[in-house]
Order: C-alpha cells, then structure tokens, then sequence
C-alpha cells in the first residue's frame, strides 16, 4: 500500500513538471464540481483528461502540486491541514473539450480560496553529474523517442526501469532526496537503471539511518551518478491564503 501511494505520488510530479508549459487562460472553468473529504484508506488516483477531473484520495497540497507544477517542497506556507486531510474530486467542464492546469487553479481559487505568490529564492539544490570512477548505467537498446520513458518499478528508495532519460531519472532523485536535482551530466539518451538505496548496516553508533545519504551513495555506487549539494536560485510557490473547500 505504502509504495502504491508513493509511486503514485511521484507520477503525478512527474506530471506537475510540464504543467507549467500551458499558457494561461483564466476563463476556462469546470461548470459543475463535486468536493468531499475521503477518510478511508484507498489508493490515490489522480486524472485530467477529456472535460473532467476525477481526484480520490488526494490532499490539496497535492492539487496544488499538478496544477501549479510545482514539488512538495517548492510550496512553503499554508495551514498544516493542506498534508493531512485527504479529498474525492468530481469535475465537469460542458464547453471545452479538454481539462487544463488553468481549470483546476481556477478550482483551487473558488472553491478553496487559494491565493499564492511565487518567488525566487536562492537554496540548496543539488547538482547531478557522472562520479569520477565514470558513468555505470548502460545505454538502453532502444533509443527511439528520447523524451519518453520511465521507471517499471519505483519507490521511496528504488528506481527500476530500461529505457529511462536522464531528465526522468533527475525529477525521480528530486522527488527522493526532498531537494531540486539539476541535471548537469551533458548525457543525452535513454539509460537502463537499476538503482536500490539499502544500507548494509546499520550505524555502527546507534544513531538512526540517514535515507537521502544512503541514497547519494547508492547512486554513485550502483549508477555512477554524484548529487553534489550547491547554493542555486528556486522558483518557489507560497501560499498566501487557503480555507477549507466551499460546500457542494
């Protein structure tokens, strides 16, 4: 259960990254939408396609996060209720014949009264280039559509997959070390990745398991990829006013 809902987390990261690309366009809205809170324990699900967003089992720091394109930890401020409690979504646009980004901001706006800013801060990113024992990943057999592609397995702590770019493999590493990854490898192509971030022992002083170290390590080890901890400018989203949802 933990990892169908981390690997569902990190699509729909993956899916926040290009949501910024649309243009905006503030009058297009869902005519009709269904807000209501979900304490059970079912998976999460999150879809925009054709006239309609469906959500299940979603927190609005989530929501956020696919219509803005923008990480957990790239959202500062906001009520602590915005990671705990959880929403089903049912929308439906009547006129357009696609859901937009645009459309769930809009939603956002209404029905929850969310109001941002963004800013740019400058932070600790890391930077991803080739460890100097040299790169181990191998070059997938198939190079065709160097822009798509993914992981058939992922986790908190575990990326899968053949044929995966590095822009993919970049976001994936943002998503597990909590910090903005930039790719400055100068690799092109698709990669087969198998990477596992397991300890082998524990802290020989008792202390607790460092996750993201023993992750920075694997991937220098098993990948031959260095995350190397720098200052670099973030573009930032902060929430300057949210409530809970407006009823039906």
């Amino acid at each position: 259960m933990i990892r169908n809902a981390w690997r569902a987390v990190a699509a729909a990261a993956l899916i926040a990254n290009f949501a910024g690309a649309q243009g905006p366009d503030p009058l297009r809205e869902f005519e009709v939408a269904s807000i209501r809170p979900n304490k059970s324990n079912e998976r999460m699900y999150y879809g925009l396609r054709n006239g309609s967003l469906t959500v299940r089992n979603m927190t609005v720091k989530g929501l956020i996060q696919t219509a803005y394109g923008k990480r957990d930890f790239q959202i500062p401020g906001g009520p602590s209720w915005i990671n705990s409690e959880f929403f089903d979504i049912d929308a439906k646009a009547e006129r357009p014949l696609k859901s937009t980004h645009d459309m769930e901001k809009a939603l956002l706006a209404s029905r929850f009264q969310l109001k941002v800013h963004k800013e740019t801060r400058e932070t600790s990113i890391y930077s991803l280039v080739v460890a100097r024992g040299g790169l181990k990943m191998k070059l997938s057999a198939d190079q065709s559509e160097p822009e798509k592609g993914g992981p058939k397995d992922m986790g908190p702590d575990r990326i899968v997959g053949d044929g995966v770019p590095l822009y993919v493999i970049a976001n994936l590493l943002s998503n597990m070390t909590g910090r903005t990854v930039v790719n400055n490898t100068g690799l092109t192509g698709k990669y087969d990745v198998h990477l596992e971030a397991v300890a082998e022992s524990l802290p020989a002083d008792g202390t607790d398991r460092d996750p993201v170290g023993d992750l920075i390590e694997a991937a220098e080890k098993q990948l031959g990829l260095r995350l190397e901890l720098i200052r670099g400018p973030e573009e930032v989203l902060v929430i300057d006013r949210i409530e809970r949802p407006s009823a039906n």
